[in-house]
């Protein structure tokens, strides 16, 4: 990594912003030599599962080491507190002709009631946002509306009343979403000879346990094994401790989910 470990936080404006409305936009944040390390390693990921190779991403050194970058890991301290934990990551090569994605939020929750903790996800636009391939769309302050995952994927990816579109953005450039916020890509014309790099990594405050990501075990004691700790710093981050299998609770969940919840929950701790 060529850039400083003492990055500063963000500021009190932007922390109170990203609370309000769901978002904060981070512009160049990754400088060009890293920049170019990551998509050429994307490129790379891109070839191995070409190739049926579907290695876990905190294997690849740059991918990996972004998910404990302190340039990220900083600003999350100042809006989530100093304990959380990754949940995962991804990485993708949108090329010319991508379908885009409906309108969703990405909070893990089961069932969906509250928003009581933070989940985020830093989308990392390698290349940019040009108005090509697909554009970003965000629904400020949508994030405190309690839906499920995929409850308004009827609207498409159509504007809806005080939607924004992201579509310039300079290439190593983040946006940190709170989960719960709705978003969606639009697919657009153009970018044959530009595709749009894309990482995002996700993040979950302590304080509850969360829906675990498949072999979340076996990833957080990969990540451990790269030193993507480092040193220690950052061993919080992959601490499978903060996970619960959800498949192992569907059954008996099922069973009881009938009428309110609330009634259910009569009597707990006593």
């Amino acid at each position: 990594m060529t850039q400083t470990d003492t990055a500063p936080a963000v500021s009190d404006a932007d922390q109170e912003f990203f609370h309000r409305e769901g978002y904060l936009v981070l512009p160049d944040l990754i400088d060009a030599d890293y920049n170019t390390r990551l998509i050429a390693e994307l490129d790379e990921l891109v070839q191995h599962r070409a190739a049926k190779d579907h290695r876990m991403i905190v294997s690849y050194p740059e991918m990996g080491g972004l998910t404990s970058h302190p340039l990220i890991i900083n600003r999350l301290r100042a809006l989530m507190g100093e304990r959380f934990a990754m949940h995962h990551i991804h990485s993708a090569r949108h090329e010319a002709g991508n379908g885009g994605v409906n309108w969703h939020q990405d909070y893990e929750q089961y069932p969906q009631t509250n928003r009581s903790h933070i989940m985020v996800h830093v989308f990392y636009y390698l290349s940019g946002l040009n108005g090509t391939v697909g554009d970003l769309l965000v629904l400020p302050r949508s994030q405190n509306v309690v839906v499920p995952n995929g409850g308004m994927g009827l609207f498409g990816t159509q504007d809806l009343p005080g939607s924004l579109v992201v579509d310039k953005l300079t290439p190593g450039s983040a946006i940190i979403v709170h989960s719960a916020l709705w978003h969606a890509r639009r697919p657009k014309p153009g970018g044959e000879d530009q595709p749009r790099y894309f990482i995002d990594v996700s993040y979950c405050q302590h304080g509850v346990l969360w829906p675990a990501y498949p072999r979340v075990d076996e990833i957080n004691s990969k990540a451990l094994e790269l030193g993507l700790g480092r040193n220690g710093t950052c061993d919080f981050l992959y601490d499978s401790t903060q996970f619960f299998n959800r498949r192992e609770l569907d059954e008996a969940f099922k069973e009881r989910n009938k009428g309110s919840i609330a009634l259910q929950m009569k009597g707990v701790g006593v």
